[in-house]
């Protein structure tokens, strides 16, 4: 059984229904039952959309916090992207790298050291300090280190940090892009994909969330194996793991950063955990700037497979987990995504996916909404209705099922699949757009009944239309006042209610936002990890 989702029986579909007739069927190697199939791909379709709406998006992956796909990804030359270390010297082994200038200087910061000491908040990558593994210890209050008191002045910490600015020399190709809360150090499933799949879950810090650098070299091992340069994930902030600073990156400029023992500044502690959340927010949809370019077409998922995603919290039955899956089933999904990076993986096309379901949620969510208010009148709908289906309909020859055909394939047709990939993500498409444009001409036949009863009908058909489709848009705020910020549980920070019901808050309401996630052993870190070797 895979994993739980509330809703309507109903809204099941068949594997059949999920195939269009023109998709060319998989090649029996590839769909069987331990492989990537379009069945299984149907009957996860939601899911298969929304982790492809989601991409490299702050906002979708915030609330889908445990990714179950991985892309391969390609960063531009000429690309800036920042690092916030101890060290005025630049970076020449595997380090983190972040895509925005405040998420590096958060670790812009001097180092603790003596012998036997652990490493405190070090900064992403430093690597093991004298005093043990990173991360041990329990989580400090968010953004603690933007409000440490001044004149708590430590002998053993250099009092400059630096933060480094680093250009891409060349196009990095070679990057895996890891969806959801993918660098959320917590013990939810956000690490799954890495720890339980990528990695050998006896010997990874699975069991230690915070064992980053330890996560981060064993992602490296198997990239220096695979052809793989680094792995982007998502925290509060999209980071990069480069395996190699000297491959690739130049070293733009070091800049000293204030003396932590004289504090930050003046005013800068009260607004800066606020200003840092708006800076995150202003990337909820994309982080703009064509910095990362996602090949869709690679989409390796596990949500393609037969697995059974049940996540063993009750309370988290809507988030996946990989824990009930069998070694020989994570080692199939690992071996299609290191294929990834084969030498012998053709050249493709790579189909905009993403572009795809945006024209899909732009049309229908807002109405969907619409619809499926109690206060709407039979003749409100039906008009509303008509609208949106009529185009699809022939009325020489009006007959519902082509009617339905046109409507699920009008932003589809010109999608022609090449890759395993794109049929797999052309079913699961399809259904979902099946699934909406059957739902809605099942509407319209309700309310032409004039059924005394065709208004609760009708709104108990959308709302398990949009229980099904579960779309991450829904939560979003709206505009807020320019004091606020529509905020969403972000790791490291969020109460349970502002993951279930994000809302505006306040800088002073923001600060004590906490609960949410479980941490484990805790480690912060924002940034880009690239693997390799130094040169």
């Amino acid at each position: 059984m895979l994993f739980t989702n509330i809703f309507t029986a109903s809204i099941l579909l068949s594997s059949a229904s999920c195939l269009p007739s023109s998709q060319s069927p998989l090649e029996e190697s590839v769909a069987n039952d331990n492989g990537p199939s379009p069945k299984y791909a149907c009957e996860n379709a939601q899911h298969v959309f929304n982790a492809i709406h989601g991409a490299m998006r702050q906002w979708d992956s915030s609330l889908k916090h445990n990714g179950m796909s991985y892309f391969a990804a390609t960063i531009p030359n000429n690309t800036l992207l920042y690092h916030g270390t101890g060290s005025k010297e630049p970076v020449k082994t595997m380090e983190w790298l972040a895509f925005e200038i405040e998420h590096a200087e958060m670790f812009a910061r001097g180092r603790r050291g003596g012998p036997g000491r652990g490493p405190g908040r070090r900064p992403p990558g430093e690597g093991p300090p004298g005093g043990g593994e990173p991360g041990n210890g329990a989580p400090p209050p968010p953004f603690t280190f933007m409000e440490e008191d001044s004149n708590a002045a430590d002998e053993n910490l250099e009092q400059h940090g630096y933060l480094h600015t680093y250009r891409t020399s060349r196009a990095l190709t070679k990057l895996l892009y890891l969806d959801g809360m993918s660098a959320g150090k917590t013990s939810m499933g956000t690490l799954d994909t890495q720890d339980l799949v990528l990695g050998d879950p006896s010997k990874s810090p699975g069991s230690n969330p915070n064992g980053d650098y330890g996560r981060a070299q064993v992602l490296c091992a198997i990239g220096a194996e695979a052809g793989i340069e680094g792995f982007i994930r998502m925290e509060a902030g999209f980071e990069l793991i480069l395996c190699n600073f000297t491959d690739g990156l130049e070293f733009v400029s070091a800049f000293s950063r204030p003396d932590q023992n004289r504090g930050p500044g003046p005013g800068m502690s009260e607004m800066a955990q606020f200003e840092y959340v708006r800076g995150v927010a202003a990337r909820y949809h994309g982080i703009g700037g064509g910095r990362v370019a996602v090949d869709y077409s690679s989409m390796v998922s596990a949500f393609f497979y037969n697995l059974n995603l049940t996540n063993p919290d009750p309370k988290k039955a809507d988030l996946p987990r990989l824990t009930s899956t069998n070694p020989s089933e994570r080692e199939h999904i690992k071996s299609d995504v290191i294929s990834l990076f084969s030498p012998t993986n053709s050249q493709h096309t790579v189909i905009d996916w993403q572009g795809i379901t945006d024209m899909i949620i732009t049309r229908y969510s807002d109405r969907l909404q619409f619809l499926a208010s109690n206060n709407l009148t039979n003749s409100t709908m039906l008009s509303e209705i008509n609208f949106l289906l009529n185009v699809y309909i022939d009325y020489t020859n009006p007959t519902i099922s082509t009617a339905i055909e046109k409507c699920t394939n009008i932003y589809l047709t010109p999608a022609i699949p090449a890759t395993i990939a794109d049929h797999l993500i052309h079913a699961s498409l399809s259904a979902v757009s099946r699934q909406i444009c059957s739902t809605l001409f099942e509407v319209r036949t309700i309310l032409l009944s004039e059924s005394t009863e065709a208004v609760e009908k009708v709104n108990q058909a959308v709302n398990d239309l949009i229980e099904y489709l579960d779309w991450p848009v829904w939560l979003e705020c709206g505009k807020c006042a320019w004091d606020e910020v529509c905020f969403v549980a972000i790791w490291p920070w969020g109460a349970p209610e502002d993951h279930e019901k994000p809302g505006c808050r306040g800088f002073d309401d923001l600060r004590s936002r906490r609960g949410y996630w479980d941490f484990g052993v805790y480690e912060i870190g924002f940034g880009l990890l690239i693997c390799g070797r130094e040169m």
